[in-house]
């Protein structure tokens, strides 16, 4: 990473996040995987050195920063072997953040900004239901205005953050008969009456994070709650998704790289039938694809976060972009267990912590599958 021509006006930055992360976070990380969840305190100890506003203006106590900022983020902090707690961190400061200063009403944004970017606040997206994954058409969540307020009646699953939640963005219909115009938006208080967490999800990796089943009976908030504007949802969805695809993409892109790099310090390490493994063809070759493949995802994310960085149209590239890394990232830590053979399989080395995070990568945030009929739709086919 550091040394990229990409991030070259960004060395700095690069350096000052990985001596945090190795300092404060990443001697933890095993003791939180084991536990189950990663403390809040991992909130204000990256809200107090600045992390938690890249994206956020200074009038919120932001730094005001870009897209191409948030990348160097990304890839950066990706490669804390904890895609759970990164991913968590990232959906709490980069994308919920980053839409309620977008979208959210001037007092919604006074009221939670501040202290979200001091990670005294953390926030979870409500979008997908139990009946209702990538489809997000199907959702049942129903917002019904009473006078001058909105009662909020539904329920979401797989919810990043949902546990610890002090705020959420709930997409809710609340016209079902306009169709991609009957979507809209609201930013909940966890503390709201009627609003519940029903459950917590044991998942085969992403263990230090908290992935959460959130329960809305008669939730009821103001007009100052609404995201934009009624009917704006669907839209404002649309818009976040590009770049949570985006942050999860070069998330899993920094994962692979850490997964190559540990199977070639393995490779030249290990010796059997008395050389070292790195010298058999089979693992020159799995090292050599490991690396084409990490290039290859590296240069389609970088173009399609320049396309966002610069406003254009990236909806295309973004979905190609996730639909090849975090595939072949999960390909990437697969080879790596492989190279490590039995140790592989262990819980002593890292690539099988790597394979079950990154697993969730061509799931979460769209399935390849969904990735892929993007593509086919935007090419007119």
């Amino acid at each position: 990473m550091r040394g990229s021509p990409y991030y070259a006006d960004h060395e700095a930055f690069i350096d000052s996040v990985r001596k945090l992360s190795q300092q404060e976070i990443a001697p933890k990380i095993t003791e939180w995987e084991k536990k189950g969840r990663f403390p809040n305190d991992v909130f204000s100890i990256l809200g107090d050195a600045g992390y938690l506003g890249l994206l956020i203006s200074e009038e919120y106590g932001g730094v005001g920063g870009d897209y191409k900022l948030a990348g160097a983020w990304c890839e950066t902090f990706g490669e804390l072997p904890s895609v759970g707690l990164t991913v968590a961190v990232n959906m709490h400061s980069l994308v919920i953040s980053h839409g309620l200063e977008r979208f959210g009403s001037a007092e919604a944004k006074k009221t939670w900004l501040p202290r979200a970017v001091k990670g005294e606040s953390i926030g979870a997206y409500a979008f997908t239901e139990p009946g209702a994954g990538s489809d997000l058409a199907r959702i049942r969540t129903v917002a019904t205005k009473k006078g001058s307020r909105w009662t909020i009646n539904g329920s979401k699953t797989f919810i990043t953050n949902g546990a610890r939640a002090d705020f959420i963005l709930v997409l809710t219909k609340t016209d079902p008969s306009a169709g991609y115009g009957g979507f809209t938006t609201f930013v909940v208080d966890a503390k709201a009456k009627g609003f519940k967490v029903s459950k917590t999800l044991d998942k085969l990796g992403w263990h230090a994070s908290d992935t959460a089943e959130l329960v809305f009976e008669d939730v009821e908030v103001d007009e100052s709650a609404i995201l934009g504007k009624i009917g704006e949802g669907w839209t404002q969805a649309a818009s976040n998704l590009n770049w949570e695809r985006l942050m999860l993409t070069l998330t899993s892109l920094a994962g692979a790289r850490k997964c190559y790099e540990a199977a070639t310090l393995y490779a030249g390490q290990r010796e059997a039938f008395g050389k070292k493994i790195e010298e058999f063809p089979v693992i020159t070759h799995y090292l050599s694809e490991m690396r084409r493949k990490i290039y290859l995802g590296e240069a389609l994310a970088h173009y399609a976060l320049d396309l966002l960085h610069s406003g254009k149209d990236c909806k295309t590239y973004v979905a190609m972009s996730k639909r090849f890394m975090c595939d072949e990232a999960v390909w990437v830590a697969d080879k790596a267990i492989q190279i490590h053979g039995g140790y592989g399989y262990t819980t002593e080395f890292l690539p099988e912590r790597w394979w079950r995070d990154l697993r969730l990568m061509p799931i979460g945030g769209g399935t390849s599958e969904i990735m892929s009929n993007i593509v086919v739709k935007e090419l007119g086919r």
